[in-house]
């Protein structure tokens, strides 16, 4: 396990149990951060944790602060607690994405970790790997899951002909709230579709995680799935939305 992975862990860690205390100033709504959302206490103090992990590896790019300095000429990709609404309204389903890359932008490692289920997922030489963070058991489900019945499409909300599109074709979904740990699950579900241009801080960890994976990224979607089937079918319906 790379520096980076055991970094990212044990910074998952400790914002899983400071997350857990849900008090008053994790709930506050501080300045726009550098990806265009507002900030809550709970994003600061989890981008906080992360920097104290992660910045004497590399230098951060951060969706709640921008550029941070840290060590040497690699950066990293940093979205501390994707799912902000989720969380500040209890809704079990918010994480964060982590992928440090080089100088030329190339993502060299990436982890995506959902702090509700306190799951990690990265890249080893075998393949996708799930590790317990509490435990470090480690699974491979992505390789053997072939009973999943649905797909994830983020951002339905916002492009209902998309969604009627897909329900008329009898296509199931879910809409989570949280892009970066919905294509942590691409692996494991039909697929995952986001409508929209999708941000760096939500795909950078999560496309490296899929990419033997069959992608379309566009500036009016993001389409994953390890079904070739389920994806020629739903490019094509994305593409006459």
């Amino acid at each position: 396990m790379s520096d980076f992975i055991q970094a990212a862990i044990q910074a998952s860690r400790e914002i899983i149990e400071i997350l857990s205390q849900r008090k008053p100033e994790y709930m506050q709504k501080h300045q726009v951060g550098a990806g265009g959302d507002v900030s809550l206490g709970a994003d600061l103090i989890s981008e906080a944790t992360f920097a104290r992990y992660l910045l004497p590896i590399a230098n951060i790019d951060s969706e709640e602060s921008g550029y941070m300095q840290g060590y040497g000429e690699n950066i990293i990709i940093l979205d501390p607690l994707d799912g902000s609404d989720n969380y500040i309204s209890n809704i079990p389903y918010y994480g964060a994405s982590i992928a440090l890359c080089g100088a030329d932008g190339t993502t060299q490692e990436a982890m995506i970790v959902n702090f509700c289920t306190k799951m990690a997922y990265y890249h080893d030489s075998q393949g996708i790997v799930c590790q317990d963070l509490m435990s470090a058991k480690i699974s491979r489900e992505a390789q053997e899951n072939t009973a999943t019945r649905c797909g994830i499409f983020e951002k339905a909300y916002s492009n209902p002909k998309l969604a009627a599109k897909l329900f008329s074709q009898k296509i199931k979904f879910r809409s989570l709230g949280a892009s970066a740990i919905s294509l942590a699950y691409a692996p494991y579900v039909n697929f995952m579709l986001f409508g929209g241009k999708i941000r760096k801080y939500d795909s950078q960890a999560g496309l490296f995680l899929c990419k033997n994976l069959w992608i379309k990224n566009t500036p009016d979607f993001l389409l994953v799935s390890r079904n070739k089937q389920i994806f020629d079918m739903i490019s094509e319906i994305a593409k006459k939305d």
